[in-house]
Formats: C-alpha cells, structure tokens, sequence
C-alpha cells in the first residue's frame, strides 16, 4: 500500500530507504566528520558516567542524601531512577533480542572506534535508554534536576554514535522509550509514597 501525493508517490520501500539513508548519513557525519583527539576524550568519558553503574551510583546516592537529610523529594529520586534503570535494563534486552540489529562496525567498513568496540545487537542503545529513563524519573520527582541530568543524557546519546558503538536512530527510539519509562518509574513511586503516608483508618478516627 502507498501514499499518493502528487509529484510523488511515498510506500514502506521508499520510507525504509529513507530511514536508512538519514541513519548512515547521520552517523557519518558525527562519527567521522566531528572527530577530533579532544572531542574523542569528552565522549568516551561520558559514554563512560552515561553508563548504567555510574547512573545507578548516583541515583543511590540521591536516596542515601534524602534518606540521611530527611529529603523526601530526593529520596523519591534516587528510588525512581533506580527502578528505572531496572526497566530500562529488562526492557532493552527484549527490544535487542526483537529486532537483532548489527552494530555499525559490523555493517559499515569505515567506522571510527575511540573506545572498545561492541559486537552485539545495535538497536535500541542501552547507554540512552538508561540515561533517559533515570534522568526523568530524577527530574520528574526534583524538578531542578532535570537542568543537568535532561542535558547529560542528550550527551550520553551522542557520545554513543561518537563512539561507532550506535546508529543514530538506536540513541533516538533509546531515548524515547526511556523518557517514557522513567515517567512511569516516577508515577509509581510517587503513588507508593504518597499511599504509605495516607492515614489509616484507626488513626483517622483517633483524630
């Protein structure tokens, strides 16, 4: 089935060569046309902090810093990014084992690897999916977060197809699905909070 326009006609082919055409381009042009032995050292280390470790790290010491100074805000946070990068982990491994896309060094000869090179499905990027996820579910439950983790995970994206490790389209359904699940990680923790703080029955009539 195709669309009909007029001076052209647009159907699943000609979108797929489309697609594929931006894709390759894209990743071309940051992979290769942007390289530089500075710019190498700044996406590798945040490849690096994007990773799901350095995330996770943080988001638990959003907890402990809400836990310890009686921050309820952040200690939400720091327990939405973690179940987010729960999700984001169990959800990009049946995303890559769907759609077993190969990464950019095993479909391309000319890339670029500043850091390690991975040989596993390309589609979606983890780093991004992960990044995404914890920085809304953080932002989403301390707003002003969402000025430097929001920003950072939009570096993580870029610095993986940087690194010849992903094709542009793997950082951007990445970070799609992330947002979304760490809007998701938020609600429920933020519904949980606010379900334990209810008063009970028998303290609702004591008052």
């Amino acid at each position: 089935m195709s669309i009909h326009i007029p001076l052209c006609t647009i159907g699943p082919e000609s979108w797929n060569a489309a697609l594929t055409k931006f894709d390759i381009g894209a990743f071309k042009l940051i992979n290769s046309g942007l390289a530089s032995p500075v710019m190498d050292h700044i996406m590798v280390a945040a490849t690096l902090a994007g990773g799901g470790a350095c995330q996770s790290i943080m988001c638990l010491g959003f907890a402990i810093f809400g836990w310890r100074m009686r921050k309820p805000d952040w200690l939400r946070a720091g327990l939405a990014g973690l179940l987010a990068a729960i999700m984001s982990t169990i959800v990009v491994q049946i995303f890559k084992i769907i759609f077993n896309r190969p990464r950019p060094l095993l479909a391309m000869f000319d890339v670029r690897i500043p850091d390690k090179a991975l040989f596993g499905p390309s589609f979606p990027s983890g780093h991004t999916m992960t990044v995404f996820a914890i920085a809304f579910a953080c932002s989403m439950c301390v707003p002003k977060l969402r000025y430097i983790l929001i920003p950072f995970a939009l570096l993580t994206g870029f610095s993986r197809i940087y690194v010849g490790v992903h094709f542009p389209l793997d950082v951007m359904y990445g970070g799609l699905v992330g947002a979304f699940l760490g809007l998701a990680a938020a609600a429920i923790v933020k519904r949980k909070s606010s379900t334990k703080n209810q008063p009970t029955p028998n303290e609702t009539e004591a008052e």
